[in-house]
């Protein structure tokens, strides 16, 4: 059986509740920034995965889509206790700069083949649009 993913969420913070549940907090799908190369950003990555047994290997990769240019890249071992086919994967993404907007591609791969992906719209705004933070 093949590992699924069912969820790949991108949020600002992802918490661990008291009972084991996942808090995601401010879940988005791209960056607006008044300037390239951005500040540097700090964000989490959350993955849900069923199906997977025993030791498997994977990797996340974020990828400028026309560029190929290869933003982040984490790669570690996944260990499963027997009885267990799911886990809950967060990867935190520290100081992070993006160098150009566009599409980018967040790609998860077990043990290297590609399980799921997701697109970051990454988008300039004119810094007289940026609102500052905790303003509607």
């Amino acid at each position: 059986m093949e590992a699924v993913c069912y969820a790949l969420i991108c949020a600002d913070r992802v918490i661990t509740e008291n009972n084991g549940k996942k808090g995601l907090i401010g879940v988005f799908s791209g960056f607006q920034f008044p300037t390239f190369p951005s500040p540097p950003t700090q964000w989490f990555v959350y993955a849900g995965l069923a199906n997977v047994l025993g030791r498997q290997q994977f990797s996340l990769n974020l990828v400028h889509d026309q560029s190929q240019q290869v933003l982040f890249s984490l790669a570690g071992e996944l260990t499963i206790p027997e009885g267990n086919r799911e886990i809950e994967l967060v990867v935190p993404v520290g100081n992070l700069q993006f160098h150009q907007p566009g599409a980018h591609v967040l790609i998860l791969n077990i043990d290297g083949m590609p399980i799921a992906s997701r697109m970051l719209r990454v988008s300039m705004v004119p810094q007289s649009e940026m609102q500052p933070p905790g303003e509607n």
